[in-house]
């Protein structure tokens, strides 16, 4: 595989939209779906029929399980919100500032909500809110109406809902669950191809820095596939708890990858002589074991014979571990040790890939019901604070938009609150909205040029709902290919959605230039301000990772030092505070790509700790040795748990603890030891634990001295 072909996401093509059968399938469905939800408010006569069509878009979603996720999560956020909504308008109706308070408070403590969980439980929330924003604003302008206003909103809303949702799941539909065990079988067929990567000592860093991206990327997005899958029939749902440990997995295999690559290239420019004999061979093997089964895609169909290719790997690397062993006191220590280090990471990387064959065999195989339970989607994806502050922002946006709108009078302040509105969805579980909400902005400008384009040249010669929906039908499907393309996703949602929004604004045809441009200019500015407000009251994870930090360092470490936690139970624990963490981290940020290698090398730490303090429980370890490790691990603990209260003193706390593995690496490298004895392979392994732990602080040491104040 030459670099350039490493370098390049799977799938890459020339052509950036996905052009297969399925994105077509998809288009044009969704397409469909939405010309048949407005032809349903039209006939009703609804109020804004627009709502229907834009729904439809709002909610489409490649696969069966994700509409019905989105759908049901809806449905239940539009009828909570619109209820509220009604609620603060029979209180509140002649009172404005009561009322603007009410829907703020509302709107805060469910953006609040939003911001605790994660995927459409989130959604569910913050839509009631954004619901209850609209009725209760929209009505306190036609307090006799109001009832009528909730009604038509909340059934064009939920008109879009079915329609969408059974275009989805009764043409062609695609289900989660099958392109979950797709995703499965990719993203295991890319870590494979990641490991080979990491086993090639020429590499650039560059590109294996980017391979790592591209996996984090991929592994966030099988996160999101895996809360789909439960809301689809039950022979097709899977294990949720044996999914969530493959994804952790998933993350272990890309923190021993990083460590291994490191330490393989510093091991090839020191040189090794014969101790590198021994290694290149196991290695190699290793490295095209991982290569055929990246080149294989049917690789992952075969557990068995995945599981029997990956254990023959690690028998070689064994195998050519026990005889470094064999060869301690006849070569020097230092190199022996790299040697031993390089091969059990090796090893450990193999371990993981077998673990993700193992949760894969147990969780997506087809059970009966009574085998089956229902996840609960809970996960925190901020702190409570942080939370607490996305709902004050939100709430705040809410008040200033209405106190702009009661002080100018300006008729069309309730659309310019509607924008706002909108926007703040792209505030929640995300360190920079702007750069989701900013693409947004410019698709909703290039939609509503599009859809003015439209209603002056295409319109007027139309007669008939038939010739409009044809046309609406072709003018939407690019949109909906750019929808059916994860890099375009809300690219094209927006424009899609919005573009059918304006074209569709009513049974009769009665063009009002005036109208058009004072709305969407009030729609355009509500969104611009929220821009305004994400930039002056930024709300990030920093705390997070600082607390994160905090307890990986002050305390799951030392837990793994001490011998008081099993290593591996500390590196899950680590693993899981980086899930929850993973989707809001910008890896083009050097900021966020450090605290990402900073938790992928802690966890790896982890594994080392524990092996250091169970060396000691060999019989055959010389005393020495055994008494040195104990001061170290002692020791180092100690100095670990300094760290989170260091403050400005960090970067001596933390030259302090790499002055206390080299002193214990110098100690065992000067016992004198009989050769090819199990004292001396026991010491080497010591030193090769060693070796990788001081590893952390010359290779992420600018990541230790600045993450509990950058994290």
């Amino acid at each position: 595989m030459s670099v350039a072909e490493t370098a390049r996401p799977e799938g890459w093509r020339p052509f950036p939209i996905d052009l297969n059968w399925r994105n077509w399938v998809f288009a044009l469905r969704t397409a469909l779906a939405g010309v048949t939800a407005l032809a349903i408010a039209y006939w009703l006569e609804m109020q804004d029929p627009q709502w229907a069509i834009l729904t439809v878009y709002l909610l489409a979603q490649p696969t069966s399980g994700a509409a019905l996720a989105k759908s049901a999560y809806r449905i239940y956020g539009t009828l909570g919100g619109a209820a509220m909504g009604l609620v603060f308008l029979a209180l509140f109706a002649e009172s404005g500032p009561p009322l603007v308070g009410c829907v703020a408070l509302f709107v805060g403590l469910t953006f609040y909500l939003g911001a605790r969980l994660a995927n459409y439980a989130a959604y569910a929330f913050m839509l009631a809110g954004y619901t209850a924003l609209l009725v209760a604003l929209e009505g306190s302008a036609d307090p006799m109406n109001a009832w009528s206003i909730a009604a038509d909103r909340t059934g064009e809303i939920v008109i879009g809902i079915v329609c969408g949702t059974a275009a989805t799941v009764l043409i062609l539909p695609r289900y989660a669950g099958d392109a979950l065990r797709e995703q499965m079988a990719a993203l295991f067929g890319r870590l494979c191809r990641y490991g080979a990567v990491a086993l090639q000592p020429d590499m650039p860093f560059a590109t294996f820095v980017a391979l790592r991206r591209e996996m984090v990327d991929a592994v966030v997005k099988f996160d999101a596939l895996r809360s789909y899958a439960v809301f689809e029939a039950p022979e097709l749902r899977a294990d949720d708890v044996l999914l969530r440990r493959t994804l952790r997995e998933f993350l272990r295999v890309l923190a021993v990858a990083r460590g291994l690559f490191v330490r393989i290239d510093d091991f090839r420019v020191e040189g090794a002589g014969p101790v590198v004999e021994q290694v290149r061979p196991a290695l190699e093997h290793t490295r095209a074991t991982l290569e055929r089964l990246a080149a294989d895609p049917s690789a992952f169909a075969d557990p068995h014979r995945v599981r029997r290719d990956l254990l023959a790997a690690r028998g070689q690397l064994d195998a050519a571990a026990l005889q470094l062993q064999a060869m301690a006191g006849t070569v020097p220590f230092a190199p022996l040790a790299n040697g031993l280090l390089i091969l059990r990471r090796a090893g450990d990387l193999l371990h993981g890939l077998s673990l993700v064959i193992v949760c894969e065999a147990a969780s997506l195989r087809r059970r009966g019901r009574s085998h089956l339970r229902r996840p609960v989607e809970a996960m925190p994806a901020a702190a409570r604070r942080e939370a607490m502050l996305v709902g004050l922002r939100a709430a705040l946006g809410v008040v200033l938009a209405s106190a702009f709108w009661a002080a100018s009078g300006w008729d069309q302040g309730f659309g310019a609150v509607t924008g706002l509105g909108l926007m703040l969805f792209f505030s929640v579980n995300q360190d920079r909205p702007g750069k989701l909400g900013l693409p947004v902005l410019i698709w909703s400008v290039l939609a509503i040029a599009a859809a003015y384009a439209a209603m002056v040249f295409v319109l007027p010669r139309l007669e008939g709902y038939g010739a409009l929906a044809i046309f609406l039908v072709l003018v939407l499907l690019p949109g909906g290919l750019m929808a059916g393309t994860p890099a375009y996703v809300w690219q094209g949602i927006i424009f899609a959605g919005f573009l059918a929004d304006q074209i569709g604004t009513g049974n009769l045809f009665q063009p009002d230039e005036l109208s058009f441009f004072n709305g969407n200019l009030a729609f355009i500015a509500g969104m611009m301000a929220g821009l305004m407000l994400f930039a002056l009251f930024p709300v990030t994870s920093q705390a997070s990772r600082r607390r994160a930090w905090a307890a990986i360092v002050g305390r799951l470490l030392p837990m793994a030092a001490r011998g008081e936690r099993h290593e591996r139970r500390v590196l899950g624990e680590i693993v899981d505070m980086l899930a929850q963490l993973l989707p809001r981290l910008s890896l083009d940020r050097s900021g966020d790509e450090d605290f990402l290698r900073g938790t992928l090398g802690a966890a790896s730490c982890a594994l080392e700790l524990g092996r250091l303090h169970r060396l000691r429980l060999e019989p055959a370890l010389p005393a020495e040795a055994d008494e040195t490790l104990a001061r170290f691990l002692t020791r180092f603990a100690a100095v670990l748990e300094t760290w989170p209260r260091a403050g400005a003193r960090l970067p001596d706390a933390v030259a302090e603890a790499e002055a206390t593995v080299a002193t214990a690496r110098a100690m065992l490298e000067a016992l004198t030891l009989a050769p090819g004895s199990a004292a001396a392979a026991l010491t080497v392994r010591a030193g090769a634990s060693l070796r990788f732990i001081g590893d952390r602080f010359s290779i992420d040491r600018a990541i230790l001295t600045r993450s509990f104040r950058e994290a």
